[in-house]
């Protein structure tokens, strides 16, 4: 157990840097590693609200935290909760893996963890067009253009979008629908080579009539999988059937995914969803007070659609913050609590620095593509500015070495070190260098995204 403590302050010192002190302080506190191994890890929450927004909005860190002691990238978190009064004699209630989830017996085949319906998705001019198309391809038997690929930075609608065509589909429709994540099936499609199962993997999916995949991105770097994944698309799009793709880049900025997969997700109509501009993000904010047991007066939810201006997933943990600061201490939501609590949410002016913005930064300032970026090329015009995107994140977001690696399609640990070494040589050795350096962080400071 002593082993696990130290392995668990380690995690959390990370992520403590990594999330600042406010969230931490939130939903990290009364926490702690029960056991892990190669294949999974078993954390200890206080109760069923921070296991569900530890699920929801914290597994991907906890998983890198947790995985890069064992060297796996794919490990289970699992959740378990403590009784009241039990204090360190903890007793576990569940210990259900997430990516272990039983299925839905019916032949409606996802990983939906909450209902996300279309009727409550808020549309705006940076998504209308995004949810007008999946309207068309529910309501038409052979929409005119399919598949249908959404992609946009996180946290703008696109998984909202997937499940609501799902729980729709289900809803008014009795036909085959499959929703999950590209990660999921990727998972599936392993497991089943391992044991044997091939056939039925590939049956199951490929009787689909309407086939849904979260988080195509994440085949990225992943060669002999793409090329399954080919077949299962070009098996059901020979039949007509419907396929609705959603990934946070545009096809053919996803690194390292081969031409013909690229192309063919290109096919039919490919659409990006922008960031939410403040109205939009003001009704979003309606929309989602609306729903929790406490008050949320009209001019703090304006002065969160003001500051928060980056993605729909900021803002409804805004309120969530908030509102959970209000009940643990007893006080009224206004305009000073709320300033109070999210101020740490909006540092460097109001500016929450995101992994993306400065890839882009960099993709725009040396004029090169996210692939190349992300790919093995050694060519001086595309090493030297992945080394400055690997420098710019370690000094803007303290990421871990391995985080960077990781980050970069599994680059060791000593060849991001040593990109940072050759960049901060290159600072101290060359003043217009040096310069150049300085002005694409304050860009990427202070630039609305």
């Amino acid at each position: 157990m002593e082993s696990y403590s130290k392995v668990w302050d380690d995690v959390l010192q990370n992520i403590r840097e990594r999330v600042g002190p406010l969230r931490f302080n939130l939903w990290f506190k009364n926490t702690r590693l029960e056991s892990f191994n190669d294949n999974y890890a078993n954390i200890i929450v206080p109760n069923i609200f921070t296991q569900v927004w530890l699920q929801e909005n914290f597994t991907n860190i906890l998983r890198e935290g947790i995985g890069n002691l064992v060297n796996n990238k794919d490990l289970d978190i699992r959740f378990s909760i403590m009784k009241s009064g039990e204090g360190e004699n903890i007793s576990i209630i569940n210990t259900l893996p997430l990516t272990e989830k039983k299925a839905d017996s019916s032949k409606n085949h996802s990983q939906v963890n909450r209902i996300l319906k279309l009727e409550e998705f808020v549309v705006g001019p940076n998504n209308r067009l995004a949810y007008t198309a999946a309207l068309e391809m529910i309501k038409d038997k052979y929409p005119a253009f399919n598949p249908l690929f959404i992609h946009g930075t996180v946290g703008v609608g696109k998984t909202h979008i997937l499940q609501g065509v799902l729980n729709k589909a289900k809803e008014e429709q009795n036909v085959n629908t499959i929703y999950m994540s590209a990660e999921k099936w990727t998972n599936e499609f392993i497991y089943s080579l391992q044991k044997g199962k091939i056939e039925a993997f590939r049956q199951k999916f490929r009787n689909a009539d309407m086939f849904l995949i979260d988080d195509v991105h994440f085949l990225s770097n992943k060669q002999s999988t793409q090329e399954e994944f080919l077949h299962t698309f070009n098996a059901l799009y020979e039949l007509s059937k419907k396929i609705i793709l959603a990934s946070d880049a545009h096809p053919k900025m996803i690194g390292q995914l081969k031409e013909n997969l690229a192309s063919r997700f290109m096919s039919g109509m490919v659409i990006k969803i922008d960031k939410p501009e403040y109205a939009t993000r003001l009704l979003i904010l309606r929309s989602k007070a609306a729903k929790f047991d406490v008050c949320f007066p009209e001019d703090v939810l304006e002065f969160i659609a003001e500051k928060f201006n980056d993605n729909v997933r900021e803002v409804e943990s805004a309120l969530i913050t908030l509102s959970a600061h209000a009940k643990f201490n007893e006080k009224k939501i206004d305009l000073q609590l709320a300033n109070e609590v999210l101020s740490e949410f909006f540092c460097n002016e109001g500016k929450i620095i995101k992994i993306n913005e400065i890839e882009e930064s960099v993709l725009t300032y040396f004029n090169i593509s996210r692939t190349d970026l992300h790919s093995n090329k050694k060519t001086k015009s595309i090493a030297f500015p992945r080394q400055v995107c690997m420098y710019l994140i370690k000094t803007l977001l303290n990421w871990s070495y391995q985080q960077i690696g990781n980050y970069f399609s599994s680059k060791k640990h000593s060849t991001v070190m040593f990109a940072i070494k050759k960049v901060n040589e290159q600072i101290e050795n060359d003043k217009q260098f040096k310069l150049s350096i300085e002005k694409l962080m304050e860009r990427i400071k202070k630039e609305k995204r």
